[in-house]
């Protein structure tokens, strides 16, 4: 095989949080998918969090990495050329939670306290300052990178409150009996993200990574039997009672053509207005590139898909 055959087989994705929402690439990989359309996948880096991830995609270590929505506008706003391809979840993103010891049952008992995010400046971090801000008290942002991580340092009380996943607030309720405060509703979900570079480079290949996650996401909604042991797997840390709720949250949120929320999008470009003016004029479309979902439609691929 040529290098350049190789090339437009190889591709390399990085998954910013181990959470079902960042874990389409890895069940289609394992299923199969992928594979099918001629890709060769591998996963350089998993549970970056939100900023390496794109600072990785941006040096280029992976060409692609499926990741919160905030850092993918703030790499655009810092003049990359960071691309938001797809969204998997519809918005507003929802199952988010701000987890608490279980005798801090007001959001005035967390004043002066320690809160567990992924990272400050990704979205736990903006999620939680804006809770903060919202309730009119003040506390201590602790970054501790993964999921696990802030469970792990909630369960040891080493930390008051986290900002969890849907799958880590349901084991942390069953297991230790913690108080939830749901985040109010944002309306940008995770994203897969690649480059404006890698798709003038490479837009036959890039093209084929978005069906794939198309397909995929066809999968997970109507295969339960074969995608619960892949996402067992993923997952890594919860029972089956527990799985069994995760996959019922979250296969209807998936949508079959998995288009960006533009909506969400000026959304966030408002929030980082006060950092970057530049975010007053940028157009949703600055953040975006959903010609492939697109194309995808007008082939008839997703209405075939769920015709089956």
């Amino acid at each position: 095989m040529s290098s350049s055959e190789t090339e437009e087989r190889d591709v390399r994705i990085a998954i910013a949080v181990r959470a079902t929402s960042q874990s389409l690439g890895w069940i289609g990989t394992e299923a199969g998918i992928f594979h099918r359309l001629g890709l060769n996948v591998m996963f350089p880096a998993m549970e970056t969090a939100a900023v390496e991830a794109v600072a990785g995609l941006v040096r280029g270590e992976w060409d692609f990495v499926e990741v919160g929505g905030a850092p993918i506008v703030q790499g655009v706003l810092d003049g990359h050329d960071t691309v938001m391809l797809l969204a998997a979840e519809r918005a507003p993103l929802v199952g988010r939670y701000l987890v608490a010891r279980r005798d801090l049952t007001a959001p005035m008992d967390l004043r002066g306290g320690r809160i567990g995010v992924l990272t400050e400046a990704g979205q736990t971090g903006i999620s939680a300052r804006t809770m903060l801000h919202q309730w009119e008290i003040t506390a201590t942002l602790v970054p501790l990178g993964t999921y696990p991580k802030i469970y792990a340092a909630l369960s040891a009380r080493d930390i008051d409150a986290g900002i969890l996943s849907e799958e880590y607030r349901l084991a942390a309720q069953r297991a230790f009996g913690l108080t939830a405060f749901p985040i109010p509703a944002t309306a940008l979900p995770p994203a897969l993200a690649s480059t404006r570079g890698l798709i003038r480079r490479r837009r036959r290949l890039v093209a084929r990574v978005v069906q794939a996650y198309v397909e995929t996401i066809h999968l997970f909604k109507t295969n339960r039997g074969l995608v619960m042991p892949l996402l067992y797997r993923f997952l890594q840390d919860f029972d089956q009672e527990i799985m069994a709720d995760i996959y019922e949250f979250y296969a209807p949120r998936f949508q079959p053509l998995p288009l960006p929320s533009t909506v969400g999008i000026q959304q966030m470009l408002n929030e980082f207005a006060a950092t970057y003016p530049v975010a007053h004029t940028l157009p949703p479309t600055a953040v975006t590139d959903t010609s492939m979902l697109e194309e995808l439609e007008q082939s008839g691929l997703v209405a075939r898909l769920y015709r089956r």
